[in-house]
């Protein structure tokens, strides 16, 4: 792998490969008002190609809005 760096791909963290989303894209999604798996979809695309990684896009959406909700509680 000579000339191929897979950390540089991965950097900021990619959620979603095939749509090149990121973490911090989904987070920032979900704050600005995406609080169900097919708003999250429609705003970033993630999870709209192979599905591989739609486990962890609900597991991002339902630990944000986890903290949304304690944020609000505070």
């Amino acid at each position: 792998m000579e000339g191929f760096d897979l950390n540089s791909l991965m950097r900021p963290k990619r959620v979603c490969l095939c749509k090149m989303v990121t973490e911090k894209e989904l987070v920032d999604a979900i704050r600005e008002g995406a609080h169900t798996i097919e708003e999250l979809r429609e705003k970033t695309r993630a999870s709209t190609g192979c599905g591989t990684c739609a486990v962890q896009v609900y597991h991002i959406l339902q630990r944000e809005l986890q903290n949304l909700a304690e944020r609000k509680a505070q």
